[in-house]
C-alpha cells in the first residue's frame, strides 16, 4: 500500500511542472508567440468583442489584409483578413463576428486564386488555436467526407488535442527561444498598430519585386473541395444575414502575370462566373477579372506594398462609387 501511494505522489510531482507549462503555454501566447500570432489574435478578438462599429468588413486572406487601407476606402470599413487564411477558417470568423455583433451591410471578399486549391497553413490554425474544439472537429469531419488529406491526415486528432491542451511537445521550443515573455513588448505594439490601421496589415516593404507568386505553381485552377465546400459556405452566410457583396480580385505583378498558365486562370474564372451565376439571385457581385499592376508595387512577390495599397484602394474606391455600392 505504501509503494502505491509513493507512486502516485510521485506521479503527482512529476506532473506539475507539466501542468504548469501547459497554463503558461494558455495564459500568455502575447508574450512568447511570433507576430504572425498577433493578426490572428487580434481577429479572434474583433470578431467577439470589434474594435470599431462597421458597416463593411474587407474579408479575405493576405491579400485582401495588405491591399486595402479601410480609413481610405470609406467610413466604417474594417479590414477582418487574415495571413494564411483559406475560406475554412474566413467562414468561421466571419459566423464568430455576426454571432457576437450582428452582420455588417457590406462585405468585400478578396481570396489569392491559390488560396481556392492550397490549404497550406492549417497547422499555424491549430498552432494559435484560432478555431474553437467544436469548428475544428466540423471541419475535421467535412474533411473526412472530401478526402482531405491536409486537415484529415492521419493523426490530426491527437495533434487537435496536443494543441488544445496546450502541450509542451508544441510550445515549449517557442516559449524558450521567447524567454517565456520576451515577446510582449513587440506584440502588443503590432497588435495596436493594426488595430490603429483598421485591420489593414503591410506583409512585404520593399521598394518593387518581380519575383512570381504562388499561382505560376498551378498548371490548372485544381480547386480543392474543402475550400470552395466552406468558400460558398461564407457566401451563403453572408447572404442569409442580408449583407451585400462583392467578391473580387487584388492584383498580381507583372512578373506573375506574364507566368502564370492560362488554363488555371482560365478555370478560376469560370468558377466564379458559375458560382455569381448558381448565386444569381443574391445581393452580390462577382468579378473575376485579376488585375495586374506594375512591379516596383509589390513588397514581396504575393502582396502589395504601402504606395500599391494605396494606388489599389483608391481605384477600388473610385469602382465601388461607380456601381453604387454603398447605396442599399
Amino acid at each position: 500500500m505504501k509503494d502505491k501511494i509513493k507512486l502516485i505522489r510521485n506521479l503527482i510531482l512529476i506532473s506539475i511542472p507539466l501542468v504548469v507549462l501547459c497554463v503558461l503555454a494558455y495564459a500568455l501566447p502575447m508574450s512568447y508567440m511570433t507576430t504572425e500570432y498577433v493578426m490572428w489574435k487580434e481577429e479572434y478578438e474583433n470578431s467577439r468583442a470589434p474594435y470599431t462599429d462597421a458597416d463593411t468588413l474587407i474579408i479575405g486572406d493576405s491579400r485582401a489584409k495588405s491591399s486595402v487601407l479601410p480609413g481610405e476606402l470609406h467610413d466604417g470599413v474594417y479590414n477582418i483578413g487574415i495571413g494564411g487564411c483559406t475560406p475554412v477558417e474566413m467562414y468561421y470568423a466571419v459566423k464568430n463576428y455576426i454571432d457576437h455583433n450582428g452582420a455588417p451591410e457590406r462585405a468585400i471578399i478578396i481570396f489569392a486564386p491559390y488560396h481556392m486549391c492550397d490549404i497550406d497553413n492549417w497547422d499555424q490554425t491549430l498552432y494559435f488555436n484560432f478555431l474553437s474544439a467544436g469548428e475544428l472537429m466540423e471541419a475535421y469531419t467535412k474533411a473526412l467526407t472530401t478526402n482531405d488529406t491536409i486537415v484529415a491526415r492521419h493523426g490530426r486528432l491527437a495533434e487537435m488535442a496536443g494543441y488544445k491542451l496546450r502541450l509542451p511537445s508544441r510550445y515549449l521550443a517557442q516559449m524558450y527561444d521567447a524567454g517565456l515573455v520576451g515577446n510582449k513588448e513587440e506584440n502588443l505594439a503590432r497588435f495596436d498598430s493594426i488595430r490603429k490601421d483598421l485591420g489593414y496589415l503591410e506583409f512585404g516593404s520593399a521598394a518593387g519585386d518581380d519575383n512570381e507568386n504562388y499561382e505560376v505553381h498551378h498548371e490548372e485552377f485544381d480547386s480543392d473541395e474543402l475550400v470552395i465546400f466552406y468558400y460558398e459556405k461564407l457566401v451563403d452566410l453572408l447572404s442569409d444575414n442580408n449583407v451585400k457583396v462583392l467578391i473580387t480580385q487584388a492584383p498580381v505583378n507583372e512578373a506573375s502575370a506574364e507566368a502564370m498558365h492560362p488554363e488555371f486562370t482560365k478555370g478560376f474564372e469560370a468558377y466564379l462566373k458559375e458560382l455569381g451565376y448558381r448565386r444569381r439571385y443574391y445581393n452580390m457581385t462577382v468579378e473575376s477579372d485579376i488585375p495586374v499592376y506594375p512591379n516596383e508595387f509589390y513588397g514581396d512577390a504575393n502582396h502589395l506594398n504601402h504606395r500599391g495599397a494605396e494606388r489599389y484602394t483608391e481605384e477600388l474606391r473610385k469602382h465601388l462609387d461607380d456601381i453604387g455600392f454603398w447605396a442599399w
